[in-house]
């Protein structure tokens, strides 16, 4: 069941309850409400959605995108072909390849929850992980890196295309955009 921020339920009936998904969409856009509407939400549960949860997720699609115009920009050529396929671990360097280690145990639990219909795990896992490791800890440490230039920097650019891709793949279910 579907509540609102103070815990009644919404429906067509009661006005003042009701989102108006149209309206939601063009004020935050769809992954957004998206997202509200999966993350926080087991099997059996009710789901409190509110404007200010709608807007959360909204701060997180704008992440996203600043993350990814971060990663372009600092892709060679502008692009992220030369990152469609993983390379050998040691290739990117020891602090990289804890990265993309910590990344692969992600592929794995978030595959197991989508697998098994916990879409609303996978959802939230994918959320933390791009927004407090990959921005907060990978994209703020290379960003020393690749100013500083030479061999680490290329391998981080690389390393930083192959995580963002992968992770748009990741988050494609829920936020295809």
């Amino acid at each position: 069941m579907i509540l609102d921020k103070n815990g009644k339920k919404m429906s067509k009936s009661n006005p003042e309850t009701a989102v108006d998904p149209l309206l939601t969409i063009e004020k935050y856009g769809a992954d957004a409400l998206r997202m509200a509407m999966i993350v926080g939400v087991g099997p059996g549960s009710n789901n409190s959605l509110s404007e200010d949860k709608i807007k959360a997720y909204k701060h997180f699609a704008n992440k996203i995108w600043n993350i990814t115009r971060f990663v372009l920009e600092n892709s060679p050529r502008g692009g992220l072909e030369k990152n469609s396929l993983r390379p050998p671990l040691r290739n990117f360097g020891e602090e990289n390849n804890a990265h993309l280690e910590k990344f692969d145990s992600l592929i794995k639990e978030v595959t197991d929850d989508m697998e098994n219909y916990r879409f609303y795990l996978a959802a939230e896992k994918l959320y933390h992980y791009t927004w407090h490791t990959f921005a907060d800890i990978i994209v703020e440490e290379s960003k020393t890196k690749i100013k500083e230039g030479g061999k680490e920097s290329e391998s981080t650019k690389n390393m930083l295309g192959f995580l963002l891709k992968e992770q748009l793949k990741l988050l494609h279910p829920f936020m295809p955009f």
